[in-house]
């Protein structure tokens, strides 16, 4: 708590804080990580295959191909590594998730940005709290609203609270 409280600004006032469930966090990902290493993996062969035919340019698009593919994997496994670190918190004035050893603020939402705060049930008793709901084109289903939130908490209630607070207290000034 004492390195949240170094982040708040003068005047701010912590709601709530509080860090996910690192598993659920990480689960988030498999589907990143399994595509980017089939495509870093089929880029590798495309450009093996190349080399053996004596092919530049087919040899030149495969290591364009992998070099995608492992930034892919490397960016995703960084991800899963800082999902340890990963903290929230809600203020009076503002929503955060915090990431890294040396506790940077990556996502801040204002008061005005948080919007309708709901609740998913994930199971194994952790739930999402989503907020700051975004409208997104989801090709042929038409255009949905994907949220924006904090991940794998065991106590919803408290968060749905504190953010509710949060979006209030935009509104009443």
């Amino acid at each position: 708590m004492d390195r949240i409280e170094a982040l708040l600004e003068p005047g701010e006032r912590l709601l709530w804080h509080g860090r996910p469930d690192t598993n659920r966090l990480v689960r988030r990902q498999y589907g990143w990580c399994f595509f980017a290493g089939a495509f870093f993996g089929l880029s590798l062969i495309w450009t093996y295959a190349s080399w053996q035919r004596g092919t530049a340019v087919s040899l030149f698009v495969g290591l364009i191909f992998a070099t995608a593919g492992l930034a892919v994997v490397i960016h995703k496994a960084w991800e899963i590594v800082y999902a340890r670190t990963t903290r929230y918190f809600v203020t009076n004035r503002r929503a955060a998730i915090v990431m890294g050893p040396r506790r940077k603020i990556i996502e801040s939402y204002a008061a005005n940005e948080i919007g309708a705060v709901d609740v998913r049930p994930v199971g194994d008793g952790l739930s999402d709290v989503l907020f700051n709901r975004e409208p997104r084109l989801r090709g042929y289903r038409g255009v949905s609203t994907e949220g924006t939130g904090f991940y794998g908490l065991s106590d919803p209630r408290r968060v749905r609270a504190a953010l509710e607070t949060l979006a209030l207290g935009a509104t009443v000034k």
